[in-house]
């Protein structure tokens, strides 16, 4: 299924059956499964059923199952960014016991991409977790091997933490905040650029892509979480 709305076109489907039939993007700005199993079983699942909530564990969440779709991903998205400036941008834990930070800034530095920096989303209050409670976030970003970071002008400066509260009405567990996807897209893109989220989730880069002049193209797996990013984003 396609759906094109605006300067968005929108796939339902495996990003791993969907890339290979795009085309060149400038920028990706993402937010893969964390590896965690959010929401199968764990306390967020738990605290849900408290509240009469319905639980919908994220598709490729096993830290096994991550790893694997990412990878995947990640190696197919090279292809598809130009060699000269490019940017990949993607989120992730900061924790542990497997570090995903870790594992995906080294995955970032070889087969075709080469790691530029990380920046900290600060959340501001404190969420789950047991002694350290989580309250940040991380991006990795990266570039196409042998070319620069894409930049927005070259006298932009801008720091390596942002800061905003996650949304309160979410509809999507992991939905990140628009204003936060903006600084990241404002700063690695300019208007008219062609930004590419293969994990598109309830569609919050989308949303930021339309608020800012970009076009866009989503991939999403789950039907439910897609359609909402359709609406979201008309």
């Amino acid at each position: 299924r396609v759906e094109t709305i605006g300067a968005a076109t929108l796939y339902l489907g495996d990003c791993r059956e969907v890339l290979p039939t795009l085309g060149k993007v400038d920028a990706v700005v993402t937010d893969p499964p964390y590896g965690n199993a959010n929401h199968d079983g764990d306390w967020n699942a738990r605290l849900n059923e408290r509240r009469g909530l319905e639980n919908q564990p994220i598709a490729n969440d096993t830290p096994d199952a991550m790893r694997d779709v990412l990878d995947a991903a990640l190696r197919l998205i090279v292809g598809l960014l130009p060699a000269e400036r490019s940017a990949c941008c993607c989120f992730c834990s900061g924790g542990g016991p497997r570090p995903v930070f870790a594992w995906l800034a080294e995955r970032m530095d070889r087969d075709g991409l080469a790691f530029f920096h990380s920046l900290v989303w600060d959340k501001r209050n404190p969420g789950l977790g047991q002694r350290y409670r989580r309250q940040h976030e991380m991006v990795m970003i990266a570039h196409r091997a042998g070319g620069r970071i894409r930049w927005n002008a070259d006298d932009r400066k801008v720091p390596n933490v942002m800061s905003g509260m996650p949304p309160r009405d979410r509809e999507h567990p992991n939905e990140k905040p628009v204003e936060i996807i903006e600084q990241i897209v404002a700063t690695h893109s300019n208007a008219g650029d062609l930004i590419l989220d293969p994990f598109m989730g309830s569609g919050t880069t989308g949303v930021a892509c339309a608020r800012l002049g970009r076009r866009f193209i989503g991939i999403e797996i789950e039907p439910k979480y897609f359609d909402i990013a359709c609406r979201r984003i008309e």
